[in-house]
């Protein structure tokens, strides 16, 4: 009876997939990462539509990776390209239509898959699906094997608020600068956001040898980013 429950609940999928006859396969050597924080995928619709963050390490890799994305058989159209700050690394926000012939949203969605995260980065996409059951995980991955190699296989038993959660941080991370991320994580840990507070913004500011309206302007800034993700998404 135990058992019977575990393989009828919904599965949450992590893996890595080489993709044969992708356009990620031939991005392997740029200095890219490729993030899709919303995606479109519906049998009556005659395309897919990805939503994506890109971020670039130089003018060389992005001209690359246009060329590559642009000229690929899988994908139908860039229809959006906007870049989100000046400098490289550089961040651009894109809209791509896809096609259904080799899809592995598609073909995750065909069984009840509901995708939760993909990114691409050295020619290796990460996935993670929710699925009804261990049963359809099962599937998927003997239809996708065919034409890739699956690798870091990772399955649970879903826990609804962990995932939300989860999603939450993947978007937020790839906004945020290293920099920034470790500001954030500095200020927690030292109390700032606690109630009564531990440390004051003043105090932090002292610590870090940086000015105190400085300070306060650089956490807003990064807490603007979180909510967006958060609340706008």
């Amino acid at each position: 009876m135990l058992l019977n429950s575990i393989l009828n609940s919904p599965s949450l999928v992590s893996l890595d997939y080489y993709h044969y006859s992708d356009w990620t396969v031939k991005v392997s050597e740029l200095n890219l990462e490729y993030r899709v924080l919303n995606s479109f995928v519906d049998s009556s619709s005659p395309f897919i539509v990805e939503y994506a963050l890109v971020k670039v390490g130089s003018r060389f890799d992005f001209k690359s990776f246009l060329k590559i994305l642009s000229s690929h058989k899988n994908v139908l159209s860039v229809d959006y390209i906007k870049p989100i700050n000046s400098t490289y690394p550089k961040l651009i926000t894109m809209i791509v239509r896809g096609d259904y012939a080799d899809s592995t949203r598609f073909r995750a969605h065909i069984l009840g898959g509901s995708e939760i995260e993909y990114n691409t980065s050295g020619g290796v996409e990460h996935w993670v699906f929710l699925f009804p059951n261990s049963k359809a995980i099962d599937m998927f991955i003997g239809i996708i094997s065919g034409n890739g190699e699956v690798s870091r296989v990772r399955e649970s038993v879903v826990d609804i608020e962990d995932m939300i959660m989860a999603i939450a941080r993947s978007k937020a991370k790839m906004l945020l600068s290293s920099d920034e991320e470790r500001l954030l994580r500095m200020a927690r840990d030292k109390g700032l956001f606690d109630t009564p507070r531990r440390i004051t913004i003043r105090q932090l500011a002292k610590e870090l040898g940086v000015n105190e309206s400085t300070l306060s302007r650089n956490l807003n800034k990064i807490i603007k980013k979180i909510l967006n993700v958060m609340i706008d998404d």
